[in-house]
């Protein structure tokens, strides 16, 4: 009889463990499909800084040319929406000389699943050849956002 109520235990102990864990494996399982608080939905989260001189004038880039850029390339890229800031930057070049530039930061949110990835490489691709830029600083992060 004894030995009875120690299987019984046992597979009762046993059965508990397995009910916990496949507990937490649901609730982590909810946490990996749906990151975001209530309220708000996952985004894949663009920031693009566009350094607009070089080492002899920090203001290659005029505010008439960025302009153009943003309409003729930004926006046909991405006409569902963006925000533009300006910034302040510097880096030191290969040459060990720090470079101080005006800046413009692109950010842009799209669906995680949208493939934007293309149409970003443009837009850098553009922009270093329209400017003859070296380069522009690419971020890229899941953030959670409403509107």
């Amino acid at each position: 009889m004894l030995k009875t109520l120690d299987r019984t235990a046992d597979l009762l102990t046993t059965i508990a463990v397995l009910a916990a864990c496949a507990f937490i494996l649901s609730c982590s399982s909810e946490a990996q499909t749906n990151p975001c608080p209530d309220g708000t939905n996952p985004y894949t989260e663009y920031r693009l800084f566009f350094g607009r001189g070089n080492a002899d004038n920090p203001r290659v880039v005029s505010d008439e040319a960025w302009e153009g850029f943003l309409e003729d390339t930004i926006t046909v890229e991405f006409p569902d929406g963006l925000t533009t800031l300006d910034a302040y930057g510097q880096y030191t070049n290969p040459d060990g000389a720090l470079i101080k530039e005006d800046t413009k930061v692109l950010i842009i949110l799209v669906p995680p699943d949208a493939d934007s990835a293309p149409g970003i490489d443009r837009i850098i691709e553009e922009y270093k050849q329209r400017f003859s830029q070296q380069g522009v600083l690419r971020e890229v992060k899941a953030t959670c956002a409403s509107f």
